[in-house]
C-alpha cells in the first residue's frame, strides 16, 4: 500500500530471473502504476534493455533502464521525481534523462 517505486538491482547489462513467480509480480507492480527502476548491482558497466533476452522481458513489460545510474542516485532520483507528483509519462522521461550528471547515455 503506497508504494510508488521499486528499483530493481540486476545482473550485468540488467538481467534478472525470467521464471513467472518472477515476471508476474512486476507485470502486477507495472499494473498498479508502479514504477520500476532497472539498475545494474556492478561497479561498472550500464543496464542495456534487451540485450539479452532476460532484461528483454523486463523491457517488454514496462521496466524503465536506468543505464549506469547507481543505486544511490538511482534512490534519490525516484525519491524526488515521485514527490513532485508528474505525470506517469514524464516521471518516465525524466527518469531515462541526465539530470545532474547521474547517467551517461547512450
Amino acid at each position: 500500500e503506497g508504494l510508488k517505486g521499486v528499483i530493481l538491482e540486476t545482473y550485468g547489462a540488467g538481467n534478472a530471473p525470467t521464471g513467472s513467480w518472477f515476471m508476474d509480480r512486476i507485470k502486477k507492480a507495472l499494473e498498479r502504476g508502479i514504477f520500476v527502476l532497472d539498475v545494474t548491482q556492478c561497479s561498472r558497466g550500464s543496464v542495456e534493455m534487451g540485450l539479452y533476452e532476460t532484461s528483454r522481458k523486463l523491457l517488454n513489460a514496462g521496466v524503465i533502464s536506468g543505464y549506469d545510474i547507481t543505486t544511490e542516485a538511482a534512490t534519490a532520483k525516484l525519491m524526488i521525481l515521485l514527490g513532485q507528483n508528474l505525470e506517469d509519462k514524464e516521471v518516465k522521461m525524466l527518469l531515462n534523462k541526465s539530470l545532474k550528471g547521474e547517467i551517461t547515455l547512450p
